[in-house]
């Protein structure tokens, strides 16, 4: 293996003194003199006709807007149907519909409550399947299908003609809050040369300047955007949540303005994971290989698209996991429903998809007489081996020999050898691909600059958002520099200095603004005092429009059940990861146990749940999250091997931890609950204490 300075350390991150000093600013940081607290004015029901919004006479220096406000009433989107502020239509429950703004937050929030808004309820769209029947009420005039695909590989009937062994189930999956410690947020002032600045909670600060200047009908060069520091996405903050509210204000009144969700806005508002139902059908020879997989799936991505499409193709795209099956055929259907926007969440619809390719096949191993560590085995992909949409895999696979490492793991050992009485144990493995997929623009543009007094400065327009990113970067610039980690600065995320790169997502950061540097790096070693560099990959959505480069996840757990109240105890998690060069290990399995617990939550206790459109969590009291003594221990081991096309050879891995666990931990669970199924999130503990008291219901 090739030897590196910097590459594979785990030096401080770059952010660390000024957050644990205090000195990090987060956008609800920001303040000015003047300054005008924002709040909105949410609808009081989730689908109707807006009538009329009667404010009432407002005190001094306090101000009201609504659409008509905006030059142009349209957020930027992939499907371009949501406004800024309702005009006509209501399509969820508490959709903003007005602001109000006001020097104080208290006296802004007075305002907002008790403005009257009138509205003629129309029936609800409650259920994702039932919203694309004939006769369902239509949120829009051309129905409530937001987008489908539909794809084919092989020949399924003869596939499932040939199988040995044909198991088919139906599986749910819930609505789940990004959960994000630091709400969403957003300041803006006018600059000294007269234009909106904006400083925001964000994952993609040039987007936000696109809105704003779209819905105020302004010039981009009229706008700068820079992201504050951001205290976690998760992708819930990868597009507009705050950013245009109070950029209008300040438009209008010239006065800087501010807006901070409350936690019960970021419940009642926020982006979510999308909810599921799959339907599945998959065969088996008698030796446990994949011949045939038919799938159909729902997803409800609530009022409005977002990211929707795209989490639909993603979801698709990864619905046979990272298995080799000659025979696929696939039918997904994105709906338009009155619940709350869905958009990207970290794993962006690989977590529902492999929930349900994974319990079938831990169900597989048992009918065959398999171990859950064999079948995976039998059927794991390889570098090009198509996956299920067709497209070749074409980046480097190294996940055969990451299952061999995984399987000399202390817990996978005590799982076989030796394990525990009254425990269970399970197992389950993904793929997570990096990079945008499905036909968007993959571009980065980086600048490295010699420093008048020494060292180098790098301008990258990606947002950290809390994942270390300023800090991978910087090490991939020294190593590449020949320079030393404290003679790097990396300048992020900020119009006036860097360029747009798009988005801190889809888990491309690492991985595409790695190569930039490195070739610009090249060319500042060359002589040049500045060196630019912009790099698009191919390679990772072909012409196609499928993603080429993934990681791959093997995890293991171990946990419990209170026999008192059927609550299940996550005890130990091992994880193993296939990602390339790890840049920093450290960061890395950060990484994983973040993502781990993200998803004990997703298993077990989080949900949003809805009845005629109104959600029944509305805060942290209700919406159940794990807590750190829920936390369980935690192991990560990485298969180290180069990845041809990636910086150094790493390849993106940030979500790629959220997607394996929740079939892992449903796998243990049905271990010590003979009898039960479990095609459901989160778990539901009455059904556990049943089975785990020795019978069914």
């Amino acid at each position: 293996m090739e030897s590196f300075r910097i590459i594979g350390t785990s030096p401080p991150r770059f952010d660390t003194p000024d957050k644990a000093r205090g000195r990090a600013k987060y956008a609800g940081d920001y303040t000015a003199p003047g300054l005008l607290h924002v709040a909105l004015v949410h609808a009081p029901i989730p689908h109707g006709i807006l009538k009329t919004v009667k404010v009432p006479p407002l005190p001094d220096d306090c101000y009201a807007f609504t659409a008509k406000d905006f030059a142009v009433n349209l957020l930027p989107s992939v499907m371009n149907d949501q406004p800024a502020l309702a005009e006509e239509h209501i399509r969820f429950l508490g959709e903003p519909v007005a602001i109000i703004a006001a020097p104080s937050a208290e006296l802004a929030r007075g305002i907002a409550s008790s403005v009257q808004v009138d509205c003629t309820p129309l029936p609800v769209v409650d259920d994702m399947r039932a919203a694309l029947l004939a006769d369902a009420p239509k949120l829009f005039d051309a129905g409530n299908l937001c987008s489908e695909l539909h794809s084919e590989k092989g020949d399924v009937a003869a596939g499932f003609a040939a199988s040995g062994l044909v198991l088919e189930d139906s599986f749910e999956l819930p609505v789940q809050n990004p959960a994000f410690l630091e709400p969403e947020a957003c300041f803006t002032r006018i600059d000294d040369k007269g234009r909106l600045a904006i400083i925001s909670s964000t994952q993609n600060a040039f987007a936000d300047r696109s809105a704003c200047a779209q819905v105020l009908g302004i010039p981009e060069d009229q706008i700068t955007s820079k992201a504050a520091t951001v205290g976690g996405g998760f992708g819930g903050k990868d597009g507009n949540t705050s950013q245009v509210f109070p950029a209008l204000v300040t438009w209008k009144t010239g006065r800087p303005a501010k807006y901070v969700f409350t936690r019960e806005e970021n419940m009642m508002c926020g982006m979510k994971r999308h909810s599921a139902h799959i339907e599945v059908k998959v065969g088996f020879d008698l030796g446990g290989k994949l011949l045939a997989y038919e799938g159909r799936m729902w997803m409800d991505t609530g009022a409005y698209a977002v990211l929707g499409p795209a989490v639909l193709g993603l979801g698709t795209e990864h619905m046979t996991g990272p298995y080799l099956v000659p025979h696929v055929k696939l039918d997904t259907f994105l709906s338009y429903t009155n619940h709350t926007p869905a958009s990207a969440m970290r794993g962006f619809g690989a977590p529902q998809t492999a929930f349900a390719i994974e319990s079938l096949m831990h169900r597989a191993a048992a009918a065959l007489g398999l171990s859950d560590l064999e079948i995976r085995r039998r059927n794991i992909l390889h570098r090009g081996e198509r996956i299920s949409m067709g497209a070749p895999l074409e980046c480097d696979v190294a996940f055969e020999e990451a299952l061999d490492q995984f399987s000399k793991s202390e817990l996978v050992r005590e799982m076989y050898e030796r394990p525990e009485a009254g425990c269970g144990y399970g197992l389950a493995c993904a793929m997570m691909s990096c990079g945008m997929g499905k036909h968007v623009p993959d571009t980065v543009h980086v600048r490295l600059e010699r420093k008048l007094g020494g060292g180098y400065l790098v301008r990258v327009g990606l947002v950290d958002i809390g994942q270390g990113g300023q800090t991978t970067l910087g090490m991939i610039a020294a190593e590449a520099l020949g320079a030393e980690l404290h003679e790097i600065e990396v300048r992020l995320a900020d119009s006036e200095e860097t360029s747009d790169s798009g988005s801190t997502a889809a888990s491309r950061m690492t991985y595409i603004c790695g190569k930039a540097i490195i070739e610009a790096a090249e060319k500042l070693k060359a002589g040049q005092d500045a060196a630019e560099a912009t790099v698009a990959f191919p390679e990772i959505a072909g012409e196609d429009g499928m993603h080429k480069v993934f990681s791959f996840i093997a995890q293991c757990v171990k946990l419990k059940i209170d026999e008192a109240t059927g609550a299940v105890k996550l005890l130990r998690v091992h994880n193993t990861t296939e990602a390339g060069r790890i840049i920093h290990p450290q960061m890395m399995a950060g990484q994983i146990f973040g993502g781990i617990v993200m998803s004990e939550g997703y298993a077990l206790t989080e949900q949003i749940r809805y009845r005629g459109g109104v959600p029944l969590e509305k805060d942290f009291s209700s919406y159940v999250l794990p807590t750190a003594l829920d936390a369980p221990s935690m192991t990560n081991d990485n298969y180290d091997f180069s990845e041809a096309t990636g910086p150094y050879g790493a390849k993106g891995v940030a979500e790629a931890a959220t997607v394996a666990l929740a079939p892992a931990v449903t796998a243990a669970v049905e271990q010590l609950c003979p009898g039960l199924a479990i095609k459901s999130l989160p778990i539901d503990r009455e059904e556990v204490l049943k089975y785990a008291a020795g019978g069914e219901a």
